[in-house]
């Protein structure tokens, strides 16, 4: 083998070794390595997130559906016949998680009086016995956040309570600099007072 055909032979090994033992990346680094990337036309992108969208709707129909439909729900469940009080309830779940879970910290002191007036049952005795650790926490974090609760599928509406299954998404931003999302989806129990649908308790699936 020539001296040439040797130094050839030697960069194309070095180039295939370099190749395998690059790391593959993560769950985490492959999120933030597609976030980053910019779609190649505007068209394209305009028609990215519809279809995200819809596939995520059409999904979380599907498993409400399949949820009001289980064993132990109740025989009343008016989730798909009363559409004027399920819509109710699915307004009243968006503006409770948005108030909930979204703040600003220049108006943090506002924060419990607001999220005052959409709980009931668990969550109003939670905020009411960690209120102020959690407002000086924010407070010393410096950082504001907001919660995206949607799509939302009303799963159980019973007498005065409900259920709604929702993909909840809140993102943060400290500094004008955005911070990590937090995503998953979450059961918020519901009951009505005095004529207005409150959160009562949320589940983490």
């Amino acid at each position: 083998m020539t001296g040439a055909s040797t130094t050839r032979a030697s960069r194309t090994k070095a180039a295939r070794i370099a190749r395998l033992s690059r790391p593959t990346q993560s769950g985490r680094d492959r999120r933030h390595f597609l976030s980053r990337r910019r779609p190649r036309s505007g068209r394209a992108g305009s028609w990215t997130l519809p279809l995200a969208c819809g596939i995520a709707a059409l999904a979380l129909a599907a498993f409400a559906i399949v949820a009001a439909l289980r064993p132990g729900v109740p025989d009343d469940n008016s989730a798909f016949v009363d559409n004027a009080t399920t819509e109710e309830v699915r307004a009243a779940a968006e503006h409770a998680l948005r108030t909930v879970y979204g703040y600003e910290v220049n108006d943090i002191d506002g924060y419990q009086e607001a999220v005052s007036q959409v709980l009931t049952g668990t969550m109003r005795e939670e905020l009411d016995s960690y209120a102020a650790t959690t407002i000086s926490a924010i407070k010393q974090a410096g950082t504001s956040t907001e919660a995206h609760p949607e799509p939302i599928g009303v799963t159980l509406l019973s007498g005065d309570r409900a259920e709604v299954l929702v993909n909840l998404v809140v993102s943060a931003e400290k500094d004008g600099i955005a911070q990590q999302s937090v995503a998953g989806p979450v059961v918020l129990q519901m009951r009505k007072v005095d004529g207005r649908w409150l959160a009562e308790d949320i589940i983490d699936r």
